[in-house]
């Protein structure tokens, strides 16, 4: 497992610690959890680009598959 060092913006530390208490969570898992998510994100993010260019490449196939 890999170590870092977080650099949290002074304004943002009590909303953060805030949070991780209300979620009943470690500072560290909340980070940990929040970074899972954003990476979720933009997988999300690169699979919907990819399936829009298939769309919009097959546009016609896909159609005919529609009617069939």
């Amino acid at each position: 497992m890999a170590t870092m060092t977080l650099r949290v913006p002074d304004e943002l530390d009590p909303e953060l610690r805030a949070a991780a208490e209300a979620a009943q969570m470690s500072i560290n898992s909340f980070v940990v959890d929040a970074i899972k998510e954003r990476l979720a994100a933009l997988h999300h993010e690169s699979v919907m680009a990819i399936a829009r260019d298939v769309v919009s490449r097959d546009a016609e196939i896909l159609d005919r598959l529609a009617k069939a």
